[in-house]
C-alpha cells in the first residue's frame, strides 16, 4: 500500500519543481524584457548618441526608448532642439494657459508658437502624441529658428493615406518629407493618428538638426575658406550647390526627366552640377567614370554616392550632404529629398563615389 503513496509523493515533488523553474524563467523574461526597455534599438543606436551629443534628449528621457512619447515629453524634445539651433533659452509666459499642467517646458513651447494646446485650457500632457502632431511642432520649430529659410514649398509629396492627414498638418508633413526629417511607415503611407516612440522621436529631432547644420555649413564656408586653407573655388561651388539643392527639395521623381520640375537620378546630378558649370554624361553609370575616385570613409559635400543593385552594375546616384546623408531622386512616387547611408538599402546597395567638384 505504501507504493502508490510514494509515487504519488514523487509526482507532486515533479510538479513543485517544475511550477517552481517554470516562475524562475518566467521572472528573468521580465527582468530582461524590462532592461531591454531602456536600450535603445540597434538602428537607433548610433542616433541617439549624437542626439546626447547635441543635448537633444532630456535626461529624464534617457530610459525607456521604445516606449511611445508623450505631448509632454516631446515638447521638452523640442525645446532642447530649439535652444541647440537658436543658442537661445524659451522664455516662460506671463499666465499659464493651461490648467492641467505646469511643465516649464510646454508653457516655453506655448510661448514660443511651437504647441496650441487641445482647447477649453487643456494641454493633455500624458497623452500620446500622434505623427501629424509631431510633423506641425518640428515645423513650427524649424520655422522659429529659420526664418530665413524657403518654405515656399509648390511640390506635395501624396501619401496613400494623404486625405486622413489633418488639414492644419499637411504642410508640415510635406516640407518634412521633402527635408528629410520624416518618412512613411510602409506602403507609401504616412499614419498621421499613429503613436511615435521615444527612439523615433529622438532620431527625427536628430535628423532636423543635422541637416539644418549641413545646409548652412555649405552656404557658409566660402566665408572662411581663406583662414581655413581651402580652395576658394571648391568652397564657391558648394555654398552654390548647396543653394541649389534647397530649391530643388520636394520636387517629384519623373524617369528622363532632367528638371526644372521633376527628375531622375541622374537627371537631377546633371542639372545641379551644370549650373556649376560642371558638365557631366547624363546617366548614372557613366557619371560613375567622372571626376576622381574617393573613398567612403573620405566623402564630402559634394561629392557623387552611387549605387548597385546587383553589385556590379551602377543603377542609382546622389549627392553626399555631410553626416552620412544624400540627396536623391529616388524612384517614381517620391521627390528629391535626403537619406542615410547608414542603414537600410542604400548602406547595402552602396558601390563607390567619386569627387568632381573642383
Amino acid at each position: 500500500m505504501k507504493k502508490p503513496f510514494v509515487k504519488l509523493q514523487l509526482v507532486f515533488i515533479i510538479m513543485i519543481l517544475a511550477i517552481m523553474s517554470l516562475s524562475q524563467i518566467t521572472y528573468a523574461d521580465v527582468a530582461l524584457s524590462q532592461s531591454n526597455v531602456n536600450i535603445p534599438s540597434e538602428w537607433a543606436k548610433i542616433h541617439i548618441e549624437k542626439a546626447k551629443g547635441n543635448n537633444l534628449i532630456p535626461e529624464t528621457l534617457q530610459s525607456r526608448y521604445r516606449a511611445n512619447i508623450t505631448r509632454e515629453e516631446f515638447c521638452q524634445v523640442v525645446i532642447n532642439l530649439y535652444e541647440a539651433l537658436s543658442g537661445k533659452e524659451g522664455i516662460l509666459p506671463e499666465k499659464n494657459p493651461f490648467t492641467d499642467t505646469k511643465n516649464t517646458q510646454i508653457l516655453k513651447a506655448y510661448q514660443l508658437g511651437i504647441v496650441k494646446g487641445k482647447g477649453n485650457g487643456k494641454f493633455d500632457p500624458y497623452n500620446t502624441i500622434t505623427r501629424e502632431e509631431i510633423s506641425v511642432m518640428l515645423y513650427q520649430t524649424l520655422q522659429i529658428v529659420r526664418p530665413g529659410f524657403n518654405y515656399q514649398k509648390s511640390y506635395d509629396y501624396i501619401f496613400s493615406d494623404t486625405d486622413i492627414i489633418s488639414l492644419w498638418a499637411r504642410e508640415s508633413v510635406s516640407y518634412l518629407y521633402s527635408f528629410g526629417v520624416i518618412s512613411g511607415v510602409g506602403d507609401n503611407r504616412f499614419n498621421p493618428k499613429g503613436t511615435t516612440t521615444r527612439e523615433q522621436a529622438f532620431v527625427l529631432a536628430e535628423r532636423m538638426y543635422e541637416n539644418v547644420l549641413e545646409i548652412e555649413n555649405a552656404l557658409r564656408s566660402n566665408s572662411n575658406v581663406s583662414r581655413g586653407g581651402y580652395n576658394r573655388q571648391e568652397s564657391n561651388n558648394k555654398a552654390k550647390l548647396a543653394s541649389l539643392i534647397s530649391q530643388e527639395m520636394g520636387k517629384p521623381y519623373q524617369w528622363g526627366a532632367t528638371g526644372p520640375s521633376s527628375y531622375d537620378c541622374s537627371g537631377l546630378i546633371y542639372s545641379l552640377y551644370g549650373k556649376l558649370g560642371i558638365e557631366l554624361p547624363r546617366v548614372s553609370r557613366d557619371q560613375a567614370t567622372a571626376g576622381t575616385y574617393v573613398s567612403k570613409e573620405n566623402l564630402t559635400y559634394g561629392d557623387l554616392v552611387f549605387f548597385a543593385r546587383d553589385g556590379k552594375n551602377i543603377n542609382h546616384v546622389g549627392i553626399y550632404v555631410g553626416d552620412g546623408g544624400f540627396v536623391h531622386a529616388p524612384k517614381a512616387g517620391e521627390v528629391v529629398k535626403i537619406s542615410t547611408l547608414a542603414t537600410g538599402y542604400y548602406a547595402k546597395n552602396y558601390y563607390t563615389a567619386r569627387r568632381v567638384l573642383p
